[in-house]
């Protein structure tokens, strides 16, 4: 199996945790949650001697999603995937709390959707995509080669707040103990705030999860 390089980049006004995968051998890279600065995101892939082709979105919130319209502009064959309910959530400028963020009122678009269960081709498998709704309607997780990569569903001992629009407290606890506790304990956890984490550690310490 050939290796995938994965590079993290802390960005943005509240510190996003910005993924970039880079399949040197292909000279193609995919990027989760292009928070801000774009052109760090296409430099880091750029080093690599990738060029970008997947950005996938764990959910339409702004913080992460600041650097989606010059990393397209940068990119224009880049392929933008979110979960289904991102069409509502990053189409509805009250939705994707710019304004809030930024004190910007903008829609995007996504290019292509998925559901629970879809996989995203890169590399040789791909992104396997898990609908975590609870953060936001649209929240998924993307497991990538044993690890999960997850957005704002779950956090070294904590989760996702659920007071924004489209936010569910009590469907946010059940995402994360019927789609992500179901797995060993050893599964990396890589979220969209903060230090990665585990399953087990999760399992016995957070307070939220008991």
């Amino acid at each position: 199996m050939r290796e995938i390089k994965i590079k993290r980049l802390v960005l943005g006004p509240v510190g996003t945790n910005c993924y970039v995968f880079c399949d040197t051998e292909r000279g193609k890279a995919a990027v989760i949650d292009p928070a801000a600065d774009p052109e760090l995101i296409a430099k880091t892939a750029k080093n690599e001697g990738c060029g970008i082709e997947l950005i996938l979105l764990t959910h339409g919130h702004y913080d992460h999603i600041g650097g989606l319209e010059e990393l397209r502009r940068i990119y224009p064959g880049a392929v933008v995937w979110s979960h289904i309910n991102g069409v509502e959530v990053l189409g509805d400028p009250d939705k994707n709390c710019g304004a809030d963020i930024a004190g910007i009122r903008k829609s995007f678009k996504p290019d292509e959707t998925a559901a629970d269960g879809d996989v995203i081709p890169f590399g040789e498998s791909g992104f396997e995509v898990i609908h975590t709704p609870g953060h936001t309607i649209d929240s998924v997780c993307y497991v990538f080669g044993g690890m999960v990569f997850c957005g704002d569903t779950v956090f070294f001992g904590s989760v996702g707040r659920t007071d924004l629009p489209t936010g569910n407290a009590e469907q946010e606890i059940e995402s994360i103990k019927n789609k992500l506790l179901v797995m060993p304990d050893s599964t990396d956890l890589y979220p969209g705030h903060g230090e990665a984490t585990t399953i087990g550690y999760e399992r016995r310490n957070n307070f939220y999860l008991r």
